[in-house]
Order: C-alpha cells, then structure tokens, then sequence
C-alpha cells in the first residue's frame, strides 16, 4: 500500500486513500508533531501547573515567613516581660534598699533625739539636785572631828580629820569625840540630819551617837543623858537617854557602815547597815528642844578600836530613797 504525498497541501483538509492508505507527508506531519490539535491545551496544563506549583510554594513561603515573623514577635514580648520583669524585681530590690537606708536614718535620728533628751533630763535632774547637793555640801562635806572637843584617849589621824584611832594601851574605859559643827535643820523643810561611820577595828563595843546640844563630859556613859540618841555595837538603841531594848539586826563589827540620823519634818530617827535602811517605827526624836540642832559624836571603848566618819554627800545609804 502506498500513499500520494501530493494528496496533502497545507490548509487542505485531510482525506484518506481510497485504498485506507495514508499519505506519507501527513505521517511525517504527525511524528514531528506538527498536526497534534491537543498540543497548545498541553502546553497551558503544564505551564498552569507549574504556576500552581510556584504560588503553592510562595504560599508556603510566605506563610513560613509570616509564622517566623510572629515567632519573632513572641521572642521580643517574652523578651520585654523579662526585661520588664527584671526592672520590677531591680526597683522593688532598690526600694528596699532606699526604705531600709531610709528607715536607718530614721533610727540613726531617732537615736540621736533619745540621746538629746537623755542629756536635757540629766541637766534637768542635776539642776534639781543641784540646791540639795549644796545643802548637803553645807550641812555634811565640811564637817569634820573636833581636836578640841575628844577626850585624850581618842587620837585623830588623818589629814581631813575623819578617822579616830583609840589610842591607850588599856581598854574598858569609855572616850567620845565630837563633830566640829552641829547641824541645824528647819521643820519646816525636808531638811535631813545623817551621817555614816566605817567600823575599822573593833574590840569589844563601841556606839555611835548625835547630841540635841553639845555635851561638855567626855567620858563615860553620854548615852544615858537627855537629849541624846544612839546604837551600840550590840544592837541596843538609845532614845533621849533612855535604853530601849537590843535588836541584833542593829548590831554592827569591823568592815560594816552604819548610819544614824533624823528626818526633820516628821522627827523619825533613821538607822542603817551596810546601805540598808533598819526598822526604827516609834523611835523619834523629842520635842521639847525647839529647833533642833543635831551634833555627831562617837564613844570608842577600847584600845586599837578606829572608825571613819562620812559626813556626806555620798553615802552607802541613798537618802533620796526617804
């Protein structure tokens, strides 16, 4: 079977052999590709999916992008709550600090205003105590024994006139010594007549005393005269001459201070040992001699005893505890 290549024109239809054999031009035509009517619809499919393909990818790219964008957005907010967290906790952290230095400064002044006032209360109660700390200045610091008014067995030793040394050999025989000055106390005021003596050595018995008026005999048992007051070394106490019993706790040796003395407003006679205040309720001072004024004086007894007077103003015993 042949087939007439001259039966085949360009634009011409295409007509088959009579015989069913086909032109070899057309053949031609058909391996080339050149007579494919689906040829262009081919090319589109392809080229639309390839389109589809790329904006599939630049979707994907873009919403790859578009999520990387918001991690990075995320990362700047966790980024700035850290930050921000951070900034509280350093403020808060500063804040405390300034409160705390605040709160020191505060204290530190708070201290200082404490101090302030401690001092302005100490001048206060050093100014009230001032007119009483003369008083007692008057009244006590300047007294003192009276080398003129002892009896010669008694000896005084030292410069300021405060120690008494018995100084006979023998014992047993009763020697006083008086205070140069007598204390003159109103009644009318808080006024307050007291004195210590430190027992230095003591043999046997001694007695420490005061007087409403100076006494010219120094020897002997003074105790028992008007107008005087005393406590023995036993305990026993003396009231305007008169013996009113023995009470140990009165009693007194060597190394103890024992004060005697009057409150002037209600009379009381004050007792004390060692800086404690002993029970003299009932015990007063008569009221027969007007305005008293109160003399000192001390009976040793035997040889070596020795006393040491303190006519104030410091005191074992606290007189503003009256």
């Amino acid at each position: 079977m042949s087939i007439s290549t001259n039966s085949i024109n360009c634009g011409d239809d295409f007509t088959p052999a009579e015989n069913g054999e086909v032109n070899g031009d057309a053949i031609n035509l058909l391996n080339d590709g050149q007579f494919d009517g689906n040829s262009e619809s081919i090319s589109d499919k392809q080229q639309l999916k390839e389109f589809r393909e790329k904006f599939a990818n630049m979707e994907m790219e873009l919403k790859m992008a578009k999520l990387e964008l918001e991690n990075k957005a995320l990362e700047q907010k966790l980024m700035h709550q850290e930050m921000m967290d951070e900034q509280k906790t350093l403020k808060e952290k500063v804040d405390k600090i300034e409160h705390k230095k605040e709160k020191n400064a505060v204290d530190e002044k708070l201290s200082q205003l404490q101090n302030e006032q401690k001092k302005i209360l100490e001048r206060i109660s050093a100014l009230e105590q001032e007119p009483k700390q003369r008083k007692a200045f008057l009244n006590f610091r300047q007294n003192f024994w009276d080398a003129n008014v002892r009896h010669n067995n008694l000896k005084i030793i030292d410069i300021k006139s405060l120690i008494v040394h018995y100084k006979r050999n023998f014992s047993g025989y009763c020697s006083s010594v008086f205070a140069k000055h007598p204390i003159l106390l109103d009644h009318n005021s808080s006024d307050t007549f007291y004195y210590e003596i430190s027992i230095g050595n003591k043999e046997n018995w001694m007695s420490f005393r005061f007087a409403v008026k100076q006494q010219n005999k120094l020897d002997g048992t003074i105790r028992t005269r008007k107008g005087t007051y005393a406590i023995d070394s036993d305990g026993k106490i003396w009231i305007n001459g008169e013996g009113k019993g023995t009470n140990v706790q009165y009693s007194y040796g060597v190394g103890d201070i024992v004060g005697i003395g009057v409150n002037s407003v209600i009379r009381q006679i004050i007792f004390t040992k060692n800086g404690k205040r002993l029970d003299s309720s009932g015990l007063l001072v008569a009221s027969s001699f007007g305005d008293d004024s109160f003399h000192p004086f001390v009976s040793l007894h035997d040889s070596g005893d020795k006393i040491e007077a303190n006519f104030g103003p410091n005191f074992k015993f606290d007189l503003e505890a009256l």
